[in-house]
């Protein structure tokens, strides 16, 4: 498998999980927020990470401040909704390089955990 190439951009970026699973072995693997929420949680091992947080959606922005925004993100949730919606709060905060799970951790499953 070859190496991800994060790029920066000032607009939500896609991930697929693949790529996802790649970057997560790299030295500069990314930040992953879940923003599933408990109603909606997943195993927490779902996404081995380095860094990685969870909290709900509600929750998300009075948290922005404290992430770095040169960092790159990761933003997740079961479908991709939440997620893209968590994003593209992080692009408004001047965040350069932010993704989100396309499908999800539905998709994280069905590509990564079959």
């Amino acid at each position: 498998m070859s190496e991800f190439i994060p790029q920066e951009q000032d607009k939500v970026q896609f991930i697929e999980a693949t790529d996802l699973a790649q970057w997560l072995t790299q030295p500069d693997a990314p930040l992953v927020i879940d923003v599933s929420g408990e109603e909606e949680a997943f195993e927490p091992i779902a996404i081995k990470a380095k860094e990685s947080l969870s909290l709900p959606i509600a929750e998300f922005a009075s948290f922005i401040n404290e992430w770095d925004p040169d960092e790159a993100v990761v933003v997740v949730c079961q479908l991709g909704q939440k997620s893209f919606n968590a994003a593209h709060r992080l692009i408004e905060s001047d965040f350069s390089c932010v993704y989100s799970l396309h499908g999800g951790f539905e998709a994280w499953r069905r590509a990564i955990n079959h």
